[in-house]
């Protein structure tokens, strides 16, 4: 797979190991956001990719569970770890919760 520089600085910045974006794009889920593909583990899969792998492995493996990676055009274009806002359930929707409004009486 190819990396732009940007991708190949942020795995840097980042801590995130190439072969730690190999897994991904090998055993993880994707979705699409803007055009691009993002990937990521959810639970059932990075369960799956551990019992492939062995125990050295493992600990770098367990590590990529927030990790995710977006590809456009078959280029990883960036690498990032998954906070809270991130949202596999609505691509696109990164919206924050808002607060209750507060009635006056």
């Amino acid at each position: 797979m190819e990396y732009t520089t940007h991708a190949i600085q942020r795995c840097s910045q980042r801590g995130i190991r190439q072969q730690q974006v190999q897994w991904l794009l090998e055993f993880g889920c994707h979705t699409w956001n803007r055009g691009a593909q993002v990937y990521f583990f959810d639970r059932a899969r990075l369960k799956r990719l551990l019992l492939k792998l062995s125990s050295a492995e493992r600990q770098l493996a367990e590590k990529a569970q927030n990790v995710y990676v977006v590809v456009v055009d078959g280029v990883v274009v960036t690498v990032g770890h998954r906070g809270s806002e991130f949202c596999v359930s609505k691509p696109g929707a990164h919206h924050h919760r808002r607060r209750p409004q507060h009635q006056a009486a």
